[in-house]
């Protein structure tokens, strides 16, 4: 089971996430390259203070395993998000930027997907 910091940590990331991914979307507010980018920022430095900073020692052994494997997917989709914002940055025709933003958003919902794995796990082995 994961301890309490952890599963508060996916949960943040989880919230931030959505928030993120409802910003790409909203289809009332025009979404510049720019305004990406700064919230892809914010959401960046979070992800390097909550998520990357989290280790294996303080886990329950029977779940290092899965979390490791998880949580290797969910750095691993990050690398490619940022890739991905930084491809929009270049994107000059509207049919790159739709594609880069479908890509964006693709991956935004894979790591909503990881968040979700490693909170259900976690809820699962406590109903035990």
């Amino acid at each position: 089971m994961l301890n309490a910091s952890y599963d508060r940590a996916y949960q943040d990331f989880l919230t931030l996430l959505t928030d993120f991914k409802s910003f790409l979307i909203n289809p009332e507010v025009e979404v510049t390259n720019s305004h990406i980018q700064q919230q892809f920022q914010k959401l960046a430095q979070w992800f390097d203070n909550n998520i990357v900073c989290l280790d294996q020692q303080e886990l329950e052994q029977d779940i290092v395993a899965r979390w490791q494997s998880v949580q290797t997917e969910i750095k691993r989709e990050f690398k490619l998000l940022t890739t991905d914002i930084l491809f929009l940055a270049s994107a000059r025709q509207n049919v790159t930027r739709t594609k880069r933003l479908q890509s964006i958003s693709d991956r935004t919902t894979k790591l909503i997907g990881y968040c979700q794995i490693m909170l259900k796990s976690n809820n699962s082995k406590s109903d035990n």
